[in-house]
């Protein structure tokens, strides 16, 4: 466990984020399918990218994927387009995520997977061989997945046959499947978009071997949290651009700080605040597109002083690393607000919001549980489960936090942490 404290709540400093972990995924499989050589500047440190790449480079025919879901995806399809017998794993809650709709849409093009436990679920055992479009028209309008029609997109090249994928273009996070869009062509692969349906080029025209990966959205959104509770800000995020690749971008205005600056200058963005200043809140509070912020603004919104926020596109947060609709209740619950659930929202009650000195707020093996309420910190000390967890995305996110000013405390039960005792500091 780890108290987190910040004793001036002045925030200033430059803060390098972690490289984009979404990119890096697909290119990393772009790479070792069409480019070998090619080298990946900035590649993500995270572990799900470092076990990935680890994967790739080993090509050993038993892979354990830890609980990278993204890996699992890539793989499956990277597997079944590639010679050999594959068996992909992973953690007892990996196993328990649904991976049927991704299976039954690569067997459409003759891919030969086997449930090796439970159908629908990993772990799997894939004969890898040419794959093949025997219609014109690939429909996967079922499919609810973002990540699922990524990973058919970075094989298309490989696939015989010329064909369209027909695209539920409304499922969760399909501005991902946009993101995935854009890295095939910056690989030199042409890809055509008419509504609900996608084709992808099987000439590839590659002008060059270097790519730049660019820095992670929603790491950055931690940091807009933290700008939001701090007394003072001047924080500097060198690479992060309103041009990037990222469509996440857009949630940047969801909460705003009449007092806040946003700046691009020098190949980055500043941002500077000096006081208080006039919250406002976007009355439709929309994640549908980025699940993955949801949480850090669901945590942040009560802080702020709103008593009442309408959040979408929450749906899919019950399939992630833990069930994070859940933990996001718990989550809340310790903070005197309430989540509840009916056809159309996700409604927080912040009327009885009550943060108090030592909240004790539980991981779940989850490091956006984790990073979420760390901002948190800048209004009372707080403990955090298990500071372990954000190797996941954000591996040196605790040392960031320390070098603009707040505090990490190991303590080894919460006697000690209510006494505030028997801690020792984390070496910077």
């Amino acid at each position: 466990m780890i108290r987190l404290s910040h004793p001036s709540a002045i925030v200033k400093g430059e803060v390098k984020l972690p490289s984009s972990k979404s990119i890096s995924n697909r290119l990393l499989v772009l790479q070792k399918l069409y480019e070998p050589s090619m080298f990946l500047d900035n590649l993500s440190e995270a572990n799900d990218t470092q076990l990935l790449a680890r994967i790739l480079s080993d090509e050993c025919s038993l892979m354990d994927v830890e609980d990278a879901g993204t890996a699992l995806r890539f793989l499956l399809a990277y597997t079944s387009v590639t010679p050999g017998e594959w068996i992909i794993k992973g953690t007892e809650r990996l196993h328990q995520r649904p991976i049927a709709e991704l299976v039954d849409a690569l067997r459409l093009f003759g891919a030969d997977i086997e449930y090796l436990e439970n159908e629908g679920c990993a772990p799997l055992k894939v004969n890898g061989k040419k794959l093949l479009a025997s219609t014109s028209l690939i429909d996967v309008t079922n499919v609810k997945s973002s990540q699922f029609v990524s990973a058919l997109l970075l094989i298309a090249p490989l696939i015989e046959g010329d064909f369209n994928l027909k695209v539920n273009t409304k499922m969760s996070s399909y501005s991902y499947v946009h993101l995935t869009i854009s890295c095939l062509r910056r690989m030199g692969f042409t890809v055509f978009i008419k509504g609900q349906y996608l084709s992808v080029s099987k000439q590839q025209r590659f002008d060059g071997e270097y790519f730049q990966i660019e820095p992670d959205w929603t790491s950055f959104y931690y940091w807009l949290s933290i700008a939001h509770l701090a007394k003072e800000v001047d924080l500097f995020f060198p690479g992060l651009r309103l041009e990037n690749m990222s469509r996440e971008r857009t949630k940047l205005y969801d909460v705003g700080n009449k007092a806040m600056f946003f700046e691009e200058i020098n190949g980055g963005i500043h941002i500077t605040k000096k006081e208080k200043g006039f919250i406002e809140i976007v009355s439709d509070l929309n994640y549908t597109q980025f699940p993955d912020s949801a949480m850090t603004f669901a945590m942040l919104i009560p802080a702020v002083g709103k008593k009442h926020a309408n959040l979408r596109g929450l749906d899919s947060l019950k399939y992630k690393e833990c069930d994070r609709e859940e933990a996001l209740k718990n989550h809340l619950s310790k903070i005197g607000v309430q989540l509840t659930t009916d056809e159309e929202f996700w409604r927080l009650d912040a009327t009885e919001y009550n943060l108090r000195p030592e909240t004790y707020f539980e991981t779940y093996d989850d490091h956006r549980m984790a990073m979420c309420v760390a901002p948190l910190a800048l209004l009372q000390p707080i403990i955090i489960e298990d500071s372990e967890v954000v190797k996941k995305s954000y591996p040196h996110f605790w040392e960031d936090l320390k070098r603009v000013g707040f505090v990490l405390e190991e303590v080894t039960d919460m006697l000690d942490a209510s006494k505030n005792s028997n801690v020792s500091s984390y070496p910077i």
